[in-house]
């Protein structure tokens, strides 16, 4: 039985979802109080008290975990326990059914997150009326995370439009010229340039379209992106970065507080560096915070993965990080099951993890599970990546004893047998890490399949029907399996591997996602030549092109 003051709607929500969840009787007692602060909170004789309702489900987790846990208080590490959820591509975030993706949010939640982003993707849509369907969607996710406690983070991309802006008012996206050494990447050409006569005018109506339909949300903090569809490269508005970027992060807070006086402001430092080859956009925007612009702005994201400068030259505001969990080198994304990180996401956190104030891992689906989960106990109690992957397998798939070592050692060794190439023929050969962080190696050891392989079947035998079957471990199923049938097949699929392939695509929605993220189950060569967007449609539908 769980008791709560009955008139307070949230501290029901959380109630329901224990009681969804709990595997035997659960006694206690949820209490919200205002007194403590938001990060504190402490269980004692079946109460539990925080100073805010996502402080109230952390412990509900903890507890469903470990009915046998002793009083005890608790502070979140981290102020941002954030999960960012990247709802394009036709993936899983886009297309599962919105009741799976709020289930999912509960999880999440129990594992300690207090805050979800996601992001609307304006280019593919003519309108923000066109995109209705997916404005919907999103809306309802976010507003059940926080009728459950978890904050709610609201994309924007400075400069990104519609599939149709004007022509006229386009950015530039090349390089040769102003500082920029390469082109900008993952850029759609429609994107404005503020620089150009009506260019900022132009992305404040698209973003006060994007605001309106947003309203009903109220978020938390809205995070403004500067690449990645996004940025222009012309002589007004380089570098970027330290800018044109700042110049629309000022527009747009302007615009933000007619609408949400109390949203706090978080702004990026995504791919700078990337296209100059310089520290000229920190060094600029570090420079312009100090000068008092943009006082608005609560945070900074970066990441250690790619960015060293803010970690270690320090930044003017708290930084958030934004950790890589789902590409990781290998294509497509999620197309061979869990991609467990841990030792990559214990040596970041070793090495930078005190510089951050939290994050948000980007998640391209539901088969980096337990990296989110990493990332989430590292955020909320410090605790190491080892550690959390057995409390994963025991409290998800029930296992003890000798049973959970042994699957706890196939699933911390997946890492070394993860990345690989994607070859002519359809083969997949595995391949030591490109892009590692520097101090850290992952050679490849696929000796190690054929073991992983076999606890894995071992332990699937031993599993009841609803485990076996729900995602969480059909995703380490699949992924030894299809490992240990490539592994005897010269690391080229076969019919069996195809099969195994159109389950991750069934159990994940991606029957409509590109090939980013969407498993080789195609019938045509991808890597036999350069295939166009038209062709690659055709293909993805199931036709054939010559």
């Amino acid at each position: 039985m769980i008791k709560y003051n009955s008139d307070d709607k949230i501290l029901s929500n959380i109630a329901r979802v224990v009681e969804k969840r709990a595997k035997r009787e659960v006694n206690l007692t949820l209490v919200l109080d205002k007194s403590m602060d938001e990060f504190d909170a402490k269980y004692e004789d079946g109460v539990i008290t925080s100073g805010s309702y996502h402080g109230v489900i952390e412990v509900c987790g903890r507890v469903l975990r470990n009915p046998n846990l002793e009083n005890d208080t608790f502070h979140s590490h981290k102020e941002l326990c954030g999960m960012y959820f990247a709802s394009h591509n036709h993936n899983f975030y886009e297309i599962a059914p919105v009741e799976e993706l709020c289930d999912y949010v509960e999880e999440l939640a129990l594992w300690g997150m207090n805050t979800i982003k996601m992001w609307f993707d304006m280019y593919y849509f003519e309108d923000m009326a066109d995109g209705q369907w997916f404005v919907d969607k999103i809306t309802k996710v976010l507003l059940h995370a926080k009728s459950i406690g978890v904050k709610i983070v609201l994309g924007i991309l400075s400069n990104e439009a519609f599939r149709h802006s004007p022509e006229e008012l386009r950015a530039d996206w090349t390089s040769g010229h102003d500082g920029y050494i390469y082109n900008l990447n993952d850029h759609y050409h429609v994107e404005l340039c503020p620089s150009i006569p009506g260019g900022m005018e132009k992305i404040l109506e698209y973003r006060r379209q994007y605001i309106e339909a947003f309203r009903a949300v109220e978020p938390d903090f809205v995070t403004i992106g500067p690449y990645d569809e996004g940025g222009c490269s012309c002589k007004d508005c380089a570098p970027w970065g330290s800018n044109g970027y700042l110049r629309c992060v000022e527009a747009l807070t302007e615009l933000i507080r007619e609408y949400w006086p109390k949203t706090e402001i978080i702004i990026s430092t995504w791919q700078f560096g990337t296209f100059t080859g310089t520290n000229v956009e920190f060094e600029g925007m570090k420079k312009a915070l100090n000068d008092g612009r943009m006082k608005e702005a609560r945070y900074i994201t970066a990441e250690p993965q790619y960015q060293l400068y803010p970690f270690e030259q320090g930044m003017p505001r708290p930084i958030i990080g934004f950790p890589e969990i789902s590409m990781c080198e290998t294509i497509p994304w999620g197309g061979y099951g869990t991609n467990p990180l841990p030792t990559l996401l214990q040596h970041l956190w070793d090495k930078n993890g005190d510089k951050l104030e939290g994050g948000w891992p980007y998640s391209e689906g539901y088969y980096e599970d337990i990296n989110k989960v990493i990332v989430l106990r590292h955020y909320r109690d410090n605790q190491p990546a080892v550690q959390t992957v057995r409390e994963y397998i025991a409290y998800e798939f029930g296992f003890e004893g000798e049973m959970l070592d042994k699957v706890h050692q196939a699933i911390m060794d997946m890492e070394h047998t993860f990345y690989r190439t994607f070859e002519k023929g359809h083969r997949y050969v595995p391949k030591s890490g490109d892009y590692l962080p520097e101090g850290f190696t992952n050679d490849p050891q696929p000796e190690l399949i054929p073991e992983i392989e076999k606890v894995i079947l071992e332990a699937d035998a031993l599993l009841p029907e609803k485990i076996k079957n729900g995602p969480r471990w059909q995703m380490i199923y699949l992924r030894a399996v299809i490992d240990g049938e490539l592994y005897r097949n010269n690391y080229t699929r076969n019919d069996k591997v195809l099969e195994y392939f159109n389950k991750i695509v069934e159990v994940s929605h991606l029957e409509k996602a590109n090939r980013h993220v969407k498993p080789d189950v195609y019938s045509v060569d991808l890597f036999a030549r350069d295939y166009t967007p038209e062709e690659m449609a055709i293909i993805a539908a199931g036709g054939k092109v010559d």
